[in-house]
């Protein structure tokens, strides 16, 4: 059974909030800003609101190099995810609801060890502080 918060909203991390289009990747590539926030690396830029896009959209990379065997980049990934979708909606969301903005997140994990999950949900949380400190 799903998780819901204080206002009755499904605590879910749907397909609308990914990242899938080659093109999207792309554009977030070319248009991209950057912050730095150990283990992780953000590429991000906003987007006016339109009807067909209302959400903010997150891409999560853990590269080969660091982590050869799946599982452990898998791993690392769900965590992320996890962290990312029991928070966005207390720091980013809010934010890019005022501002009638969408954001696009991409976020590489450059650490060299898989931490554990209450480290990736502070750094998630400080990530999402510091992107809505870019919004002001």
């Amino acid at each position: 059974m799903p998780q819901e918060n204080a206002n009755n909203q499904r605590l879910t991390f749907s397909k609308r909030e990914r990242i899938c289009s080659r093109l999207q990747i792309e554009n977030l590539l070319r248009k991209k800003q950057s912050l730095f926030c150990y283990p992780f690396k953000c590429l991000y830029y906003f987007t006016p609101k339109t009807n067909e896009r209302t959400e903010n959209q997150i891409l999560v990379s853990v590269p080969k190099r660091n982590f050869k065997h799946a599982v452990e980049r898998n791993r690392i990934k769900r965590l992320t995810r996890e962290a990312y979708r029991l928070q966005h909606r207390r720091h980013l969301d809010v934010k890019t609801n005022e501002k009638n903005l969408c954001a696009d997140i991409f976020l590489f994990y450059v650490g060299k060890e898989i931490l554990p999950y209450n480290l990736i949900e502070d750094k998630i949380i400080e990530v999402l502080s510091r992107l809505c400190k870019q919004l002001l």
